[in-house]
């Protein structure tokens, strides 16, 4: 039995990590600029995120703190969502 458990507790604890890595995170700043054509956002502390393709920035501005939901893949950090405040 225990041939068996120890393997297993390793898989799960892999898998497990693996979750956490896809997990959404937040981050809050200033914008420092935005790429309408690219739909990127850069913050104060330039850290960029990346949006789907047909972004609408119109009622964002450069110095506007934000909060943005984010997944990283790669090096990218891929944005879901963006809030004023």
């Amino acid at each position: 039995m225990r041939k068996f458990l120890i393997p297993l507790m390793l898989v799960a604890s892999v898998g497990a990590s693996s979750m956490a890595l896809a997990a959404d995170s937040t981050a809050k700043g200033a914008i420092l600029s935005m790429d309408a054509k690219a739909c990127t956002v850069t913050l104060a502390d330039k850290a960029v995120y990346q949006f789907a393709p047909k972004c609408d920035f119109s009622k964002l501005k450069a110095g506007e703190k934000v909060t943005i939901t984010y997944t990283v893949k790669g090096k990218v950090n891929e944005a879901s969502a963006i809030t004023a405040g």
